[in-house]
């Protein structure tokens, strides 16, 4: 399947090493966080890519997870696991890696400043990529 819009292999690289960036720091505060949480945030709703998610995924020579039918929007998520989600992040719905919890927060907020400062800076990148990613496709259209 090919999506409308494109982008660059090189852009889609810088993507990828973006999410990689962030993704130690997130993981260590979520290993920590979740498996204790009684109220699932990782919803089916999220879980749906957007064009944008699938040009990053081909420009990488990847295939695409496969879409399920969403249940309900507020099911837990079609690519949760008992370990976390299937998926690498650079693979998932770029709004999943933008979701964070309170308790999530809190556990951030108690890290090293510094840590958290770079993190934070790490996350703009990702963010600036990603409006990059979005222009894109939209020149294609």
């Amino acid at each position: 399947m090919r999506t409308r819009g494109a982008i660059s292999r090189s852009l889609a690289e810088e993507m990828r090493e973006a999410y990689d960036s962030v993704s130690p720091f997130i993981e260590h505060h979520t290993s920590r966080v979740c498996p204790d949480c009684l109220s699932v945030c990782c919803i089916d709703r999220h879980g749906t890519h957007e064009r944008e998610d699938l040009a990053l995924i081909e420009a990488l020579g990847e295939v695409p997870p496969p879409e399920r039918p969403l249940e309900q929007d507020t099911s837990p998520c079609r690519q949760l696991g008992e370990m976390g989600c299937g998926l690498m992040r650079w693979q998932r719905p770029y709004r999943c890696t933008w979701y964070f919890c309170s308790a999530l927060l809190e556990a951030m907020d108690q890290e090293d400043p510094r840590a958290y400062r770079e993190f934070i800076r790490k996350l703009r990148r990702l963010q600036d990529l990603r409006l990059a990613v979005w222009s894109a496709c939209r020149e294609t259209d």
